[in-house]
């Protein structure tokens, strides 16, 4: 009978395999990370959407009870009752009252209203209380910056 003379992996061989292993496994980790902060800045975004729209909707409802009378912009809509901002936290955001805009690009605000002058935009903030990489996240994906925490981007009503 012939004997064969077989030897196991060598240290090195061992320890190349286990850096190869930790460098995927943060490669990893990493791509988790950001998929992660994009998901929660997608949630907010979602959100902040919803906002805009029911802030559009209650305004007209509440334009449209007072038929055409003056109305202060701080009664037009009271929102604190809807939940969607201030008491609401998604992620660790909150929201700052909404501020109606006669214009598309959020320059001209509405400081008092009558029933023939509509918001054509309204202004959200975000506040992301801390948390900078889900704030970075959302200013990328709505083409604004993260400043102080909070992001302010312009929705146009539809």
């Amino acid at each position: 009978m012939k004997r064969t003379n077989e030897s196991g992996r060598s240290m090195v061989e061992m320890l190349g395999v286990l850096a190869i292993i930790g460098v995927l496994s943060v490669g990893g980790i990493a791509g988790y990370t950001m998929a992660m902060n994009r998901y929660r800045s997608n949630e907010i975004i979602d959100m902040a959407n919803k906002l805009a729209v029911v802030a559009f909707s209650a305004r007209e409802t509440y334009m449209a009870m007072h038929n055409g009378d003056t109305i202060p912009t701080s009664d037009v809509p009271d929102l604190a009752s809807s939940g969607l901002y201030t008491s609401s936290v998604i992620n660790g955001a909150t929201f700052e009252t909404p501020t109606f805009y006669s214009d598309t690009t959020c320059t001209t605000p509405i400081v008092a209203s009558t029933k023939n002058q509509s918001a054509r935009s309204i202004k959200i903030v975000i506040n992301f209380n801390g948390n900078d990489n889900v704030c970075k996240a959302a200013a990328s994906t709505l083409g604004e910056d993260c400043s102080g925490g909070k992001v302010e981007f312009c929705s146009r009503a539809s």
